[in-house]
């Protein structure tokens, strides 16, 4: 258990795989209750965990995971959920822009804004609460068959910060979650790729936020930056 989490309320989206199960399952087992959506839940249990349908494009469905959020007394959201694209600028269709912007940006702006005015609710009664957007490590750099995915990374980048800005009025810590290379079903691959043996693992991201979630809440953590050693080295 973690003295920290214990008790804590987390929502957390894109739950039902890669680093948004293997979060949900750290966050229960450091004594957490989970609030877990995804777009497909079926067959997904994790005790202390309850899983609901979200789809983070939709006001409807994101309403909905917040309500229940709420009225389980939810003091975090870890906006996960996320999808890729690499293509060159000529090949992006509307279709496949509004599929990663919608997804990636718009659904972190809808579940946030869904949220905020509990978190304000909390403030008011004496009590914080966190966002954590996990974005990626192109969230502020691009490269060749990039602009369509690190576009929708930067404007998460944005929002995260512009929140953080806002949330301070209000007692909101936000934290912005970047990571390299991990080992998962990103952009249609299939975890366990053998060229993927040393990249980052779902448990090394889950383990990042959980650190973010659970410092004294005298402490702010606005970003973590992580990689796989084999990764080329990138800064900021």
């Amino acid at each position: 258990m973690n003295a920290e989490l214990q008790g804590r309320v987390v929502a957390v989206t894109g739950a039902s795989k890669g680093i948004g199960l293997a979060l949900v399952r750290a966050l229960t087992a450091a004594g957490a209750q989970v609030i877990a959506g995804a777009r497909s839940v079926d067959g997904v249990q994790v005790p202390g965990a309850t899983f609901l349908p979200l789809d983070v494009t939709d006001e409807v469905s994101v309403q909905a995971f917040a309500d229940r959020a709420a009225a389980a007394g939810v003091d975090a959201l870890v906006n996960n959920a996320g999808v890729g694209a690499f293509m060159p600028v000529q090949d992006i269709t509307p279709d496949e822009y509004h599929r990663v912007m919608d997804t990636n940006v718009k659904g972190t702006l809808l579940v946030t804004r869904a949220l905020i005015p509990h978190f304000q609710a909390r403030h008011a009664a004496g009590q914080g609460s966190q966002v954590v957007n996990v974005t990626s490590d192109v969230s502020n750099r691009t490269f060749a068959n990039g602009a369509l995915y690190t576009a929708s990374k930067y404007g998460q980048r944005a929002m995260t910060h512009a929140l953080a800005h806002e949330g301070q009025g209000y007692g909101l810590r936000v934290t912005e979650v970047r990571s390299g290379m991990v080992d998962t079903y990103f952009a249609g691959s299939q975890p366990g790729e053998s060229h993927k043996a040393d990249w980052l693992k779902p448990e090394d991201v889950a383990d990042a936020i959980l650190y973010a979630l659970s410092v004294p809440a005298r402490v702010r953590i606005d970003e973590i930056l992580l990689h796989p050693t084999v990764q080329e080295v990138a800064y900021p």
